[in-house]
């Protein structure tokens, strides 16, 4: 019997002096808001908030691309990938067949 694992995705710590910055300035030249961003990236205005208070550094890949194309910057300009450890469950599979 084989165990179904959900695919995981990524984690990336953001760099909010850096994400602050580009609100100042974003792909068109405009300024945005936190509100404004959070909007059009299809995220909660919170997510932002607490992304550049620094309560929450790190966001999902998922979370964050949108965020990136708002701005109008590559993923790894405003992200620094985390390294995630596999699933306990995968190990001992890769274990056990061993």
């Amino acid at each position: 019997m084989t165990t179904s694992i959900p695919a995981q995705d990524l984690l990336f710590e953001v760099d909010a002096e850096l994400l602050e910055r580009l609100m100042k300035r974003t792909k068109t030249g405009a300024e945005i808001t936190g509100r404004e961003l959070a909007a059009e990236a299809g995220v909660a205005s919170g997510t932002i908030s607490n992304v550049l208070t620094g309560t929450r550094p790190r966001l999902q890949g998922k979370t964050v691309a949108p965020i990136c194309d708002v701005l109008g910057v590559e993923l790894l300009v405003l992200c620094t990938p985390v390294k995630r450890l596999e699933p306990a469950v995968v190990r001992l599979a890769e274990l056990s067949a061993a």
